[in-house]
């Protein structure tokens, strides 16, 4: 399918203002872009920004995967939403506009603050 020029330029305007791409993807539906071509060049975007730039963590770092609503499960390719620093227990989103990713990252922040009260006493 041939994109239209200028939607190219609008979605790359908008990842260059570091909008997350689902946040691109309705923005540009609600701009009356063909949702067609919104979507094919969503998706396409997707997966060369995954296969371009992995995730970029060491050992030191855990990364949590979380299966958000509405994801299939099956031929899903595993990513990270959260990172959490094994040494200082910092957390950082790497998916902070899903809700879920603040859900689990809360729920994290309370196991951890639980592990080091009982590691004081």
């Amino acid at each position: 399918m041939d994109i239209d020029y200028d939607l190219i330029q609008r979605a790359q305007m908008l990842l260059t203002l570091e909008h997350p791409l689902v946040s691109v993807r309705d923005i540009l539906l609600g701009e009356g872009y063909p949702q067609d071509q919104v979507v094919e060049l969503m998706d396409a975007t997707e997966e060369v920004l995954n296969y371009l730039v992995p995730p970029q963590y060491d050992e030191h770092k855990i990364g949590i995967d979380i299966l958000h609503p509405g994801e299939k499960t099956q031929g899903r390719k595993p990513t990270v939403d959260i990172l959490i620093d094994k040494r200082s227990g910092k957390i950082e989103l790497m998916t902070p506009h899903q809700p879920e990713t603040w859900r689990v990252a809360n729920e994290v922040r309370k196991a951890i603050k639980r592990q080091r009260q009982t590691m004081k006493h």
